[in-house]
């Protein structure tokens, strides 16, 4: 058996999350060679969607999950093996029975010896990563595996991209999960922290800038508000079957592309030259604000799951790997 690994790219570039997949799984043992036989492996990612997957003979599901967008059209007929989805809300959502939902794959960095956990008395210092669409300190678009040697070295890490506290939790380096805005998505987060139970309570970090801030509230309008206050499986479950209605509507595009002044016309007011006094002392502000906030943040409780837990988790989707072998 051959593979062509699948590998989600934004707008020319990737982000951490779905750039694991481009290095992660031809290290591991026995993988099958990643070629391009008509067999497209969906690996790490909320990737089970209409609008990433490509046409393929054939589809095997590892670790993945749902979370934004429809489901792809021929999704469930027998070209699709799935082995494994990343937790309990994917399995729900896909009707597939509770054994299937194991844990993200990237808890598979764990098998990696230039991945292995180091001791406290080895790490230092706290890393913060934004979800990719809000860049700030620690930058999800950098080299995937620089990032994850600087979060495993790191003491704690303060992680808005989920996928930044999934390698942290794996390396055993204790994580504080935060909301920058609602892009966060409540129903990715629930699905992991539920594989390994674990409680997801975020804090909040205010926009950093006037324009992060309109943004922000643009995106109630254009079907980009994924974080929920009451955050409830079965309401982050609700939630995602109303986002995939809501973008299943034949005219969705149009509205979307219409619903986009929300943010165009405060964009283009607050960059014109008669407010850049204005942005400039707003932003300062701002970003004090945040900044002040994130260190309050790194002072509370962390999280880290049992650590029998996760090794079952790992050794459950590492097992699966075995029945890819040629």
């Amino acid at each position: 058996m051959v593979l062509k690994v699948f590998c989600y790219v934004s707008d020319k570039l990737t982000n951490f999350g779905d750039d694991l997949n481009r290095w992660l799984w031809n290290r591991l043992p026995g993988f099958p060679p990643d070629e391009d036989d008509g067999t497209l492996f969906l690996g790490i990612g909320t990737i089970i969607s209409r609008d990433l997957v490509p046409p393929s003979r054939r589809y095997i599901v590892l670790s993945s999950g749902v979370g934004y967008d429809p489901l792809p059209v021929d999704f469930g007929d027998p070209r699709w093996e799935i082995l494994s989805v990343r937790g309990p809300l994917t399995a729900s959502v896909l009707g597939l029975p509770p054994e299937k939902a194991i844990v993200d794959g990237a808890v598979l960095l764990r098998f990696l010896p230039e991945c292995r956990p180091l001791p406290a008395s080895e790490r230092a210092g706290i890393v913060f990563m934004p979800h990719y669409e809000s860049l700030e300190f620690l930058d999800p678009l950098a080299d995937s595996e620089e990032t994850v040697q600087r979060i495993r070295k790191a003491k704690l890490v303060i992680a808005d991209a989920m996928h930044a506290a999934i390698v942290a939790d794996a390396l055993r380096v204790p994580w504080i999960p935060v909301v920058l805005g609602p892009r966060s998505n409540t129903f990715k987060w629930l699905d992991w922290t539920l594989s390994l139970n674990l409680p997801y309570k975020p804090a909040t970090v205010p926009a950093s800038t006037l324009l992060e801030s309109a943004h922000n509230n643009s995106l109630y309008f254009c079907g980009g508000r994924f974080f929920l206050n009451h955050r409830t499986p079965t309401r982050a479950i609700e939630h995602y079957k109303r986002v995939r209605r809501l973008k299943a509507w034949e005219h969705w595009g149009f509205w979307r592309r219409r619903m986009g002044i929300t943010y165009n016309i405060p964009r283009r007011v607050y960059t014109s030259p008669v407010f850049s006094g204005f942005k400039r002392q707003e932003d300062e502000a701002r970003t004090y604000r945040a900044a002040e906030q994130l260190r309050r943040i790194a002072t509370t409780s962390s999280y880290l799951s049992d650590d029998n837990l996760l090794m079952s988790k790992a050794d459950q989707i590492a097992s699966l790997l075995r029945k890819l072998k040629p």
